[in-house]
């Protein structure tokens, strides 16, 4: 059995702690030792409950090894869940302390987040020899190479290939869903009075994050409760998650008529949120950002028993229309009004839809699956030389 260190780029606020959690916790429970580092540890997901792996920070991690596994030894594979300038500079102090297979997670189109943070094409950033890049991103000139130093690497969507070495093994990774919190369940009526929804009215629910890049869409569920409100249907939004840019105009008090905004709140308080909810529509198109991502919310909205809407991108390349979910070119204001209002018309489409999300979900976006998927890749290349995995022989789940 393996010491395995997850070395993940934020602390545990991170939607992506939520998957380097769950996959340290079933590698351990497959008889792996198992650790996660970050780089700063004003959250140490006490919220995600049960943690059987330890946690250091990046500057805690200096080659005694007693404090991050239970046999004293150091690492013999470390994962780096995104290949973010943090990340790749503690493996590269990393491995002045020790040998270990390096694997690289991806999850997002890098270049194009960096654009977008920084305001300058990709083609002037990898050019430029004088400007210092925030380390919470990737770097413009080194990410590439960190990728290909990698014995491996995964990826939360098969069209990150584009970024990886053609002769470097990969699998496609799919994270999963907590069964034990999110499940099909009626709306909870203390909830709905705490939060002032009277009865007849739609609700949607948005449990994430707004950034710069993802913001004109989450820009599209306000315009789509306001809409329906405005035309007769009473709706709301519930948003939790923090806004790191302004995105509503400068006028925000037509969003906040329609939207309950909670601000961060606790993982396990998600799934009563999103069991108000008449839909779970996850909002974008088909572009270069959604594309290469998988919505960290949408496991958690499959496995709910609600409708859900999804863009034909990312995942809903992999769904079925009208069964699994409803799909749309573009899931916008517009769209999601006339998906809502079809589905309050057509009770028995809304609940084909609603047994089809959770029944993929479940097929899915289970983790013990996809831990034991991993674990078979890990045991894959470590046992032998490098050679080339073909993604598109590999399942999602």
């Amino acid at each position: 059995m393996s010491n395995i260190l997850f070395a993940l780029y934020h602390d545990f606020a991170a939607n992506s702690a939520v998957h380097v959690h769950n996959f340290a916790n079933q590698l351990a429970a497959l008889g792996h030792s198992t650790a996660v580092a970050i780089p700063e540890d004003s959250d140490r997901g006490a919220g995600l409950g049960e943690q059987n792996y330890s946690g250091q920070r990046f500057d805690q991690v200096d080659g005694d090894w007693s404090h991050v596994f239970a046999n004293g030894r150091p690492p013999n594979l470390v994962h780096a869940w995104t290949p973010r300038e943090y990340v790749r500079l503690f493996c590269e102090k990393l491995a002045g302390l020790c040998d270990f297979s390096l694997f690289v997670h991806l999850e997002d189109n890098e270049e194009l987040i960096l654009e977008v943070n920084l305001g300058v094409p990709f083609h002037k950033l990898t050019a430029s020899r004088s400007a210092e890049f925030p380390s919470n991103l990737s770097h413009p000139r080194h990410y590439r190479a960190f990728i290909a130093s990698a014995d491996g690497v995964t990826m939360i969507m098969d069209r990150l290939e584009r970024f990886v070495p053609p002769e470097l093994p990969k699998m496609v990774l799919w994270p999963g869903a907590d069964r034990e919190i999110f499940f099909p369940r009626p709306r909870p009526p203390q909830l709905l009075e705490q939060l002032g929804i009277r009865n007849g009215t739609v609700v949607l629910c948005y449990t994430g994050n707004v950034h710069s890049a993802n913001s004109r869409d989450v820009r599209s569920l306000y315009l789509a409760a306001a809409i329906l409100d405005r035309e007769g249907t009473p709706a709301r939004l519930i948003r939790t998650g923090r806004d790191f840019c302004s995105f509503l105009g400068p006028d925000e008090e037509w969003a906040h008529k329609v939207s309950i905004e909670l601000g961060h709140v606790s993982y396990r308080e998600i799934p009563a949120l999103l069991s108000l909810a008449d839909v779970l529509a996850q909002p974008g198109a088909d572009n270069a950002f959604n594309e290469f991502r998988l919505p960290g919310k949408l496991p958690e909205f499959f496995a709910m028993g609600r409708p859900v809407i999804v863009p034909r991108t990312n995942v809903g390349r992999f769904v079925r229309h009208g069964e699994d979910a409803w799909v749309l070119d573009k899931v916008d204001g517009l769209g999601i009004v006339d998906a809502v209002l079809q589905l309050r018309e057509n009770k028995a489409l809304s609940e084909r839809l609603a047994a089809g999300a959770t029944a993929f979900g479940r097929e899915h976006f289970d983790w013990q699956r996809n831990a034991r998927a991993l674990a078979a890749f890990y045991d894959k290349i470590t046992a032998g030389p490098k050679d080339q995995t073909d993604v598109s022989a590999v399942t999602v789940s």
